[in-house]
């Protein structure tokens, strides 16, 4: 690394500019890089990621937020990055000797994932990245040796072995364009998955919530489980554990939402084998977290909690008595209209209501206007398919 390149950031060492960018990053930016003497040596680009940084890490990665010396990329590599709540979770799943980060970043998941582990190596081809990854980890007095290297080349040339190799692959090819298959993702986890196998027990994968879990299921061998996150109803990641030694059959597929504080967790056999009843609308109406949802548990929910589904199609749960530890939305059912304005407005006075669809084939924006309903308020709408096949609006208050 040349010499100009870590000049850039220098003057980030000095204590004026830490405090400086401390008592200053809620400011609006422009005015705080106007109010500046332009004759100052220093690179404003870089000045301005580190107060655009600090807002996002105040609630990204809270426990960074009283590092003073850290220092912070373009704001696209923290935006791209794991927070904290979800680095965390991935720190209990495995534990050892031994980790290697296979596609580092800035960093975030190899610092947590390090506190389960004696040591950590930290690969990151991207110079400016690995560069300010390391001034960081030292900073946090962090067991993690990094280096600034492809992690697929790292794990080629090394005699060293792991007890967990975690990689979370760049989900964009070479164009530019998102991708979602595991075989197109950079690095390729199918083309290398015998060098991961032989070289770590175990290894844990990071994809998009758009990867096609039952896909993924197939090309990967000796599946340990499947971690479905969620946080406050919307799904981040799917991560996928796997043990070189298994030779389990069934796969067991934990959701959880970080902030909802629940685990639900089901094995995909059962959920193939499941029956459950189909009902019409009863007093109460549930809506499954999207972690389950996009696990595909939409059997087992139902079952364990003694729900019946309101349409083999519809994703939508009722039951007569009101279930309390539901992992989702409950709503108490008010009535069923069809799409029709003139019975809406007669149940809705507040010409307001949150509109869900499941299983209908309005979408919502068509559904409101229909209805001539504003969004807000205390009333539920879901618009869905019932078992007899009628098109129906469920009028629900939230539990």
């Amino acid at each position: 690394m040349s010499s100009d390149f870590k000049n850039k950031y220098n003057f980030l060492n000095d204590d004026f500019w830490q405090d400086f960018i401390a008592k200053n990053y809620k400011k609006p930016l422009d005015k705080i890089l106007f109010s500046l003497n332009q004759k100052l040596e220093l690179d404003s680009g870089i000045l301005a990621n580190q107060l655009k940084a600090r807002q996002i890490i105040e609630t990204k990665i809270p426990s960074w937020q009283n590092h003073k010396n850290l220092i912070f990329p373009k704001q696209l590599s923290i935006e791209q990055s794991s927070s904290e709540n979800t680095a965390l979770y991935k720190s209990k799943i495995c534990s050892g000797e031994s980790c290697i980060d296979l596609t580092g970043g800035l960093g975030i998941d190899s610092f947590f994932i390090s506190k389960s582990f004696k040591n950590t190596i930290h690969c990151e081809k991207d110079l400016e990245l690995q560069f300010i990854a390391q001034h960081n980890f030292k900073c946090l007095q962090a067991k993690v040796e990094s280096h600034f290297t492809d992690g697929i080349e790292y794990l080629k040339h090394t005699n060293q072995s792991f007890d967990l190799i975690y990689v979370d692959p760049t989900r964009r090819n070479e164009n530019n364009t998102k991708v979602v298959k595991l075989d197109e993702y950079t690095p390729n986890i199918i083309l290398y998955l015998n060098l991961l196998l032989e070289m770590g027990k175990q290894i844990l994968v990071k994809t998009s919530p758009l990867l096609d879990i039952r896909q993924a299921m197939e090309q990967l061998p000796q599946l340990k489980e499947i971690h479905v996150i969620a946080v406050n109803n919307e799904c981040k990641e799917l991560l996928f554990l796997i043990d070189a030694n298994s030779n389990q059959k069934q796969t067991p597929i934990i959701c959880k939402d970080l902030l909802k504080d629940f685990t639900f967790k089901f094995d995909n056999e059962q959920e193939l084998n499941y029956k459950i009843n189909l009902s019409l609308p009863q007093n109460y109406i549930y809506e499954p977290n999207a972690s389950i949802l996009k696990a595909g548990g939409f059997k087992s929910i139902g079952v364990s909690f003694k729900l019946s589904k309101l349409h083999a199609n519809s994703h939508l749960y009722t039951s007569e008595k009101y279930i309390k530890d539901f992992p989702g939305r409950c709503f108490k059912l008010n009535t069923i209209c069809r799409l029709n304005k003139k019975e809406i407005q007669m149940t809705i006075k507040s010409k307001k209501a949150n509109i869900s669809k499941r299983n209908f084939p309005n979408s919502v924006n068509e559904i409101r206007k229909k209805l001539g309903l504003n969004d807000g308020g205390n009333d539920y709408i879901f618009a869905t398919t019932l078992m007899n096949e009628e098109k129906r609006l469920l009028i629900c208050k939230k539990c």
